[in-house]
């Protein structure tokens, strides 16, 4: 690593070894405070966001949802820190993951893809490979524009159970160890679905949240070339630091669905969720940057 991002790396691995209760009571409170009353932190766009959201909430639940937000967004920071050195028994008391049975038999000896999102803490989802035995996961993620910040993320999600591999690579490398797997085992490819999707290459509309939003089919296109298994993962918060996993089989890989489907049913899935524990999504990130033209349908930029 570099030195600045050993730096950040010992400041991080400082916070994973105090006890939880300093890490989550005082720091966590802390960080909530400067987010809340101090920088208050992107507040116009996560109200605006959540009342186009909801519009049938009163502004006082509108208010509460925004509050409860700012907690979650002190502790996914915190969340991220303890990453640092965290051991295999410690990450499956962090995410605890029940895959049924009959899922389980889809996905056997087949590579599958496995969609996950930003509801709750979306770090953990490189553990949900852990039950799959036989299985190495590659998490797709975005470099960061900052060398060392992008350093630093890479080495915290590197692990013996999973591979960071950058998005505009997941495909080739995919092809690349297709035929012969990676250590001796089959590959689960994660991916986050609900990134802000820019105008470009595989995206489509879907209502999602009251308006129009566009998503990325990446997982659909090659869960539908190479007849693979789309598996859902959603979280539930438990305590802080602590998440209940639940897996959803979203495509078999040998069923015929019409084009979109797969995708459909993620947003269908994801927007349950969302509804369900509201404050635990990514309110602060500016999701809804274009909508679509009335006539023509193509992305128009929203100005604010």
């Amino acid at each position: 690593m570099s030195f600045g991002a050993r730096l950040l790396w010992i400041l991080c691995r400082a916070v994973a070894i105090t006890p939880h209760w300093f890490q989550y009571g005082c720091l966590g409170n802390l960080i909530y405070f400067l987010l809340r009353y101090v920088a208050r932190y992107r507040r116009s766009l996560i109200i605006h966001q959540l009342e186009g959201s909801f519009p049938d909430k009163r502004e006082e639940e509108i208010a509460k949802i925004c509050n409860d937000y700012y907690h979650f967004l002190a502790q996914t920071f915190i969340g991220t820190a303890t990453l640092a050195g965290m051991k295999s028994s410690q990450r499956l008391e962090a995410l605890e993951l029940t895959v049924p049975e009959h899922i389980k038999k889809v996905v056997e000896g087949r590579d599958f893809v496995y969609l996950s999102s930003h509801h709750n803490f979306w770090e953990y989802a490189q553990f949900s490979g852990l039950p799959f035995d036989g299985h190495k996961m590659l998490f797709a993620y975005h470099p960061l524009s900052s060398k060392v910040w992008d350093e630093l993320y890479y080495h915290l999600r590197y692990s013996e159970d999973g591979l960071p591999v950058p998005s505009s690579q997941l495909i080739r490398f995919y092809l690349e160890h297709r035929q012969s797997g990676i250590d001796g085992k089959r590959m689960l490819m994660g991916l986050i679905a609900d990134q802000n999707a820019a105008p470009k290459g595989d995206v489509h509309w879907y209502n999602f949240l009251n308006r129009p939003t566009l998503f990325f089919e990446g997982g659909e296109q090659l869960a539908l070339k190479f007849h693979l298994p789309v598996l859902y993962l959603g979280m539930s918060y438990i305590s802080p630091g602590r998440y209940k996993g639940e897996v959803t089989l979203l495509y078999d890989g040998d069923e015929k669905v019409e084009k979109h489907e797969i995708t459909e049913r993620y947003v269908r899935q994801l927007e349950r969720d969302i509804e369900r524990e509201p404050a635990h999504w990514m309110w602060s990130h500016r999701r809804w940057k274009y909508y679509p033209d009335p006539v023509t349908g193509e992305p128009i930029y929203r100005q604010k």
